[in-house]
């Protein structure tokens, strides 16, 4: 984008340093890692792990995940009020009481870190060794030069041979301790001490003291109250003796989480520590620091000093010692010398993006992603609103850290990139280490793994791979397009508006993984050919009728699944306006505003190979791709016109026929519009993601109008048979298709933008760069901006509409109901008795002795009808609590053996029939009729105490046998 002989300076004051908002995500993993870890720890001390709960609803302990979750998923009701009644959760305030006492002891620490270090390590006053002034004079100079309001409090530490200085405390009230050889170098070597001070002022500038020291105090205070007797627990856990298979992978896990932990917490801090001793020399070099200071042999114009100074060996040669110094480098607190001095010879290098820092963020999301819902989810209330919306808003926390960590670094380097003409970092390849993280982090978790070692689908991992390189390509593409037309201040809002946008996009994706990804990885039985096996039994002699449509739908099923989600649609919609609106922007007249400060002075001269490509790119496409989605939605209306009339009873299964291939038709809109476009070489996923938006826009559109005047033209006639104005099938049109024909439309643009990428890399062609848009249509383009802005709002607060109705509950709840054979497997003897005991103790039991006590007060109250000339009135409450426990039973587990189940579903069904009748026969006149019915409803009573008393005699059995 420039040409000249000298390269752009960096400030990083202007892009900023981006270490806030990583310190922020340490903090976050700590305290949800408090809660949720502890939270295992309590729940096991107290009982409360849930196994005995899971036994008595049939769970095989030596199953794989799937199985667990499909059983409990089934039994749901029965599983809470079973934990709430033998196995209660801990008190809510114990374990969130844990987070709130780790914050509380790091805050102590922290307060103590300052006076702690002034007391052991003997430091004293600056006046105490200032007679003159002299040193108090040049610190006071120095803190002019860094900007600071006031001088800082300075210490001393006399008996310190060091030539360094550290800054400690608060931003409110630093402290600088200078040591005693750095006090000889004022006379010595003068420019040492004042580079040395104004490194040390720079944090202060920077005001990451506080953050700093923070991040000590709450990481050692977590340390001792969290991880150690985590690993404790995890460790007698591990090596307890016991019978249940699935502990030793659950242990084991829970042992790596705890080294991962400290793994994670320590080399993040570690990196965030190197970067700003980074960014405290660029800035000491900006105000005016000798670059001598960093020099690997000091060449000093005054004499050099008495004691012998060190050397710095050159950076190493070969490429296994340079691997084993970066190996090294990631354990230090300050970074090598070498480093530091091409960080000044470059500062640029401050702008680039990782991969270590960022794998390590995509770790931490993975997670705090858990961990939050871990524990924060189980003391709401079950279902309703409250837990809907907590559930959906928890993963907007990592997701916005993520996004504030990785996707601020990717923009400040593609602005650097493009105020120094150097290559922009991949996107992508970032992305790859982001994914790479999120999905190692699962690892780690008993979430997609509980019983086994690995996954049942480990090859669904790479789906939370990809999810990252979506995320990072698309952040990366967006700020290159506006980087082309920023202007002052207008850049800040890009900025927000973009990464914001990331950020809904991120958090959707955690929250579909959480939800749905889990199950996919842990074997979750969605495939193509159980859909189809179901819905063809389902549909019986009309599956031969429908075969076209059982197809359709069996592909697309396990792709719609799950995709009903609040924040869905509106990300998705800022996937695509935020990148449009640069269209809107009037493109830049020479040298960019935004750019001239950075290239005053330097010689260099921006040119125009930055334009945006011009926006019909994106349009046309998109236009073309709605017309053909409109054109092959009449060729549905005029096929199945020839259907009718339709033969009696499958007037519903037509109308889902036609719902099925029109959401056919407009994704197959998207699909050609994406392909167009994708051509484009310069900001290719951008503009393949806006034109297959537009086609779904415009293509939607179509089909409300068609669906409307569905009736009105002989040969497209489908659902209606007169002219006029319908709303049905429109409407149920924006309630099923609207939401998933947005999201698939988005991936697949992004699946043809990457293999676009993929074929371009392969074949080698470089993107050229083309040409410039026309200011004069700049009111052309905002007109077009504006409606497509408008359909994006409309499709985003139509979803927050549909999710609130329920639209996701239902879809998640049919596919439950859909694949709850996959529950059913053999089990051996011994599991088999531990369930039925399970089932017995807790809760069965009692259900047992109120039958028996019920049919005792029966039998009384029969005996007395008998002696007092069949007065039966007293019958009636008898005759209530066999119903009541009939209920009970019903919401109860299961029995954990199809003998078993088939004598309770007896019961069941006989006590609340002779519960009804009995009622019924006592609330009738006395006659024969009512005689005869209580005689049946006698009989169906002790036809149900018989049935409980087999069941309960082949669960002794069992438990026995």
């Amino acid at each position: 984008m420039t040409t000249g002989t000298a390269s752009p300076p960096t400030d990083e004051r202007v892009m900023g340093t981006g270490t806030t908002v990583r310190f922020a995500l340490l903090m976050v993993l700590m305290v949800a890692a408090s809660g949720a870890l502890m939270h295992d720890v309590l729940s096991s001390v107290s009982g409360s792990s849930g196994r005995g709960c899971e036994l008595a609803g049939g769970v095989d302990p030596d199953a794989g995940t799937l199985q667990v979750q499909l059983v409990l998923a089934q039994q749901l009701e029965a599983y809470f009020e079973c934990m709430d009644r033998y196995q209660p959760a801990p008190p809510w305030w114990a374990v969130f009481g844990w987070p709130v006492a780790v914050l509380l002891g790091a805050v102590l620490l922290f307060r103590l870190i300052p006076a702690s270090r002034l007391r052991f390590r003997r430091l004293v006053p600056l006046e105490a060794v200032d007679r003159d002034g002299t040193i108090g004079l040049a610190v006071a100079a120095a803190t002019a030069e860094a900007g600071l309001d006031r001088v800082p409090r300075v210490v001393v530490e006399p008996l310190s041979g060091s030539t360094g200085a550290v800054v400690f405390g608060s931003n409110r009230r630093p402290v600088l301790r200078l040591s005693g050889g750095l006090l000889t170098r004022l006379t010595t070597r003068p420019e040492h001490f004042r580079s040395v001070v104004l490194h040390e002022l720079a944090h202060i500038r920077h005001g990451d003291i506080t953050l700093t020291y923070a991040t000590i105090a709450l990481w050692r205070v977590f340390v001792g109250l969290v991880l150690l007797p985590y690993a404790v627990w995890t460790a007698m856990t591990l090596f307890r003796d016991t019978w249940w298979s699935s502990d030793q992978p659950f242990g084991v896990r829970g042992v790596l989480l705890a080294v991962l932990m400290v793994l994670l917490v320590h080399l993040a801090r570690l990196d965030v520590l190197r970067s700003r001793e980074v960014h405290a020399d660029v800035a000491a070099a900006r105000w005016g620091a000798a670059h001598s200071t960093w020099a690997a042999t000091p060449q000093p114009a005054t004499p050099q000093p008495a004691t012998p100074q060190p050397t710095v060996p050159p950076e190493p040669a070969g490429r296994l010692r340079r691997a084993a110094a970066s190996f090294t480098e990631l354990w230090r607190t300050h970074p090598r010398l070498d480093l530091r001095r091409a960080a000044l010879a470059d500062p640029g290098a401050l702008l680039g993006v990782r991969g270590l820092p960022v794998f390590l963020t995509g770790i931490a999301a993975t997670l705090v992603n858990s961990q939050l819902g871990a524990y924060v989810e189980r003391y709401l209330a079950r279902g309703g609103p409250l837990l809907d919306w907590v559930t959906r808003a928890l993963p907007l926390i990592p997701a916005g850290l993520v996004v504030g960590v990785v996707g601020f670094a990717l923009w400040r380097a593609e602005e650097h990139a493009a105020a120094t003409s150097r290559p922009a970092p991949s996107g992508a390849l970032v992305g790859l280490w982001l994914g790479g993280g999120l999905a190692s982090g699962e690892l780690f978790l008993n979430r997609v793994a509980i019983a086994e070692w690995v996954p049942a689908h480990p090859e669904a991992l790479l789906l939370v791979v990809a999810a990252g390189v979506a995320v990072t390509w698309w952040t990366g593409q967006c700020a290159r397009l506006w980087a082309a037309v920023w202007r002052g201040r207008a850049a800040r809002w890009a900025v927000v508006a973009a990464l914001g946008a990331a950020w809904l996009a991120l958090a959707s994706w955690l929250t579909w993984w959480r939800d749905n990804g889990v199950a996919f990885a842990s074997g979750w039985p969605l495939g193509t050919g159980q859909v189809r096996a179901v819905l063809t039994e389902g549909l019986g002699e009309a599956a031969a009728r429908y075969g076209d449509v059982v197809s359709a739908f069996a592909a697309v099923y396990p792709v719609l699944h799950g995709l009903s989600a609040p924040v869905l649609p509106a990300a998705v919609g800022a996937l695509w306006v935020v990148p449009l609106l640069a269209w809107a922007v009037r493109p830049p007249d020479g040298t960019p505003r935004w750019l001239r400060s950075a290239l005053d002075g330097t010689g260099a001269v921006a040119v125009g190979d930055a334009a945006l490509p011009p926006l019909r790119r994106a349009l046309l496409p998109g236009l073309l791709g709605g017309a053909l989605a409109c054109a092959a939605v009449v060729g549905v209306q005029a096929h199945l016109h020839t259907w009718r009339p339709l033969p009696p009873g499958e007037g519903a299964l037509f109308a889902l026929t036609y719902q099925v291939w029109l959401f056919v038709a407009l994704v197959g809109g998207t699909v050609v519009a994406a392909v167009a476009a994708a051509r484009t070489g310069r900001h290719r996923l951008v503009v393949t993601v806006i034109a297959a938006e537009t086609a779904a826009v415009v293509g939607f559109a179509g089909v409300l109008v068609l669906t409307s005047v569905d009736g009105c033209v002989e040969p497209l006639r489908t659902l209606e048979t007169t002219c006029g104005p319908h709303f049905t099938a429109a409407g149920f049109a924006v309630d099923v298709t609207l939401v998933p024909l947005v999201v698939i439309g988005a991936l697949v643009a992004f699946a043809v933008a990457a293999v676009a990428e993929a074929v371009r890399r392969a074949r080698g062609r470089a993107t050229v760069p083309r040409a410039h848009r026309n200011p004069r249509a700049l009111t052309g383009r905002r007109r077009a901006v504006a409606v497509l802005c408008a359909a994006a709002v409309a499709i985003a607060a139509s979803g927050v509409v549909l999710w609130h109705r329920g639209v996701g509950e239902h879809t998640a709840g049919g596919s439950m109901r859909l694949f709850a054979s996959a529950a059913d497997r053999p089990v051996d003897a011994r599991t088999r008795a531990a369930q039925a005991y399970a089932w017995l103790h807790r809760g069965g039991e009692d259900l047992n002795r109120r039958i028996a006590d019920n049919s005792a007060r029966q039998l009384a109250v029969l005996r007395e009808a008998a002696s007092n000339g069949g007065d039966v009135s007293s019958l009636l409450p008898v005759c209530a609590e066999f119903g009541r426990i009939a209920r009970d039973a019903q919401r109860y587990f299961r029995v954990p053996d199809a003998r078993a189940q088939e004598r309770w579903a007896t019961f069941v069904d006989q006590a609340t029939r002779g519960s009804g009748n009995c009622a019924a026969a006592l609330e009738q006149p006395d006659g024969p009729g009512a005689r005869r019915l209580l005689l049946q409803s006698l009989d169906q009573l002790n036809g149900s105490v018989e049935a409980a008393g087999a069941t309960l005699g082949r669960i002794t059995e069992i438990v026995g046998g």
